[in-house]
C-alpha cells in the first residue's frame, strides 16, 4: 500500500489542491426538503470549491428531482451562465412527463448543458422503465453524459451501453460499484463515480482494485452532503498520487474533451 505523497500532505495540511486539475462529476444546486442545506446558493457552492481546491464541477439543479424540472433546469442554466468556467450543467427530466422530455432535453442543449441527471428512485419509476429511454437516445445523438443515481441491474447497463455508445454512462454512486465493476471494465463508455465511496476504510483502494483506474471519476454529491465526505478519502488513499490525479479530474476532463466539452 502507498502512504503519503501530495494529495495526502495537501489534505492533512487542510490546504486546498495547488496546480492540479480536480473536477467534481456529481454536485446540485438550491435546496431540498429531503436535506438541511445552509450555503444551498451557488456563490457558496463556488467558495466551498475554492476552498477545497476544486476547479469544476458537473452540476444539476434540487428542484428538478421531483418538483419541477422545468424551473430546476432553469437553476441550472444561471449558475453555468455565472461562472462558466466553473459549471457543466446537467439537464433534469422526469419520466412521469414523457411527452415532454426531448423538449426540455433540446431546450438544456440549446443552453449548454453537457449531461443528463437521472434519478428514479426519488421519482417512484422503475429504473429500466420505458420512459427513460428518450434520454438515452438523446444522448446517443448529442454525444451527451449521462449520470444516473442507479441502473436497475448490470444486465440492462451492459445492454444500454451496447445500444448507445455515443452517450457516456456514468454509475452515480460508489455502493452499486461491485456489481457493476465488470459493465465499467467492459465497455468504455462506462464510468464509475467515486460518490460515497468513504463510509468504510479502504472503499478507494477497493475501487482501484476492482476496475480500471481511468474508469474511475470524483463526485461528491455536494450539497446534499458536505464536498469533503467524498473527497478527503480520495486524498487520503493508499494508492499512487498519479492515480488519485486521474481520479479527481484528469479521467473527467479526457470525457469532456472527448465530448467535444
Amino acid at each position: 500500500m502507498v502512504t503519503g505523497g501530495k494529495f495526502h500532505d495537501y489534505a492533512a495540511a487542510g490546504k486546498p489542491l495547488k496546480d492540479e486539475l480536480v473536477i467534481d462529476a456529481h454536485t446540485h444546486l438550491g435546496v431540498f426538503n429531503r436535506y438541511h442545506i445552509p450555503d444551498a446558493d451557488t456563490d457558496s457552492v463556488v467558495r466551498e470549491m475554492d476552498r477545497l481546491g476544486v476547479n469544476r464541477a458537473c452540476t444539476f439543479a434540487f428542484a428538478g428531482v421531483n418538483s419541477d424540472f422545468v424551473y430546476g433546469n432553469d437553476v441550472t442554466a444561471a449558475a453555468v451562465g455565472k461562472y462558466p468556467d466553473r459549471f457543466v450543467g446537467f439537464a433534469v427530466v422526469n419520466p412521469h412527463y414523457p411527452d415532454e422530455m426531448v423538449p426540455e432535453l433540446e431546450r438544456c442543449l440549446a443552453l449548454g448543458f453537457r449531461g443528463i441527471k437521472l434519478i428514479a428512485a426519488y421519482q417512484d419509476y422503475p429504473e429500466d422503465g420505458p420512459n427513460f429511454f428518450p434520454a438515452y437516445r438523446f444522448a446517443h445523438e448529442n454525444r451527451l453524459m449521462i449520470l444516473s443515481h442507479g441502473w436497475s441491474s448490470p444486465e440492462f447497463l451492459d445492454r444500454l451501453a451496447k445500444d448507445y455508445p455515443n452517450a457516456i454512462l456514468i454509475v452515480g454512486h460508489y455502493f452499486h460499484m461491485p456489481e457493476y465493476a465488470e459493465v465499467v471494465k467492459k465497455h468504455p463508455n462506462v464510468y464509475q463515480c467515486t460518490c460515497a465511496a468513504g463510509l468504510n476504510f479502504g472503499d478507494i483502494e477497493r475501487m482501484v482494485a476492482a476496475m480500471p483506474v481511468e474508469k474511475i471519476i470524483y463526485g461528491s454529491d455536494f450539497t446534499g452532503w458536505p464536498m469533503p465526505f467524498s473527497f478527503g478519502p480520495i486524498l487520503y488513499a493508499r494508492i499512487p498520487d498519479d492515480a488519485k490525479r486521474a481520479i479527481l479530474g484528469l479521467n473527467m476532463k479526457h470525457v469532456l474533451e472527448e465530448l467535444g466539452a
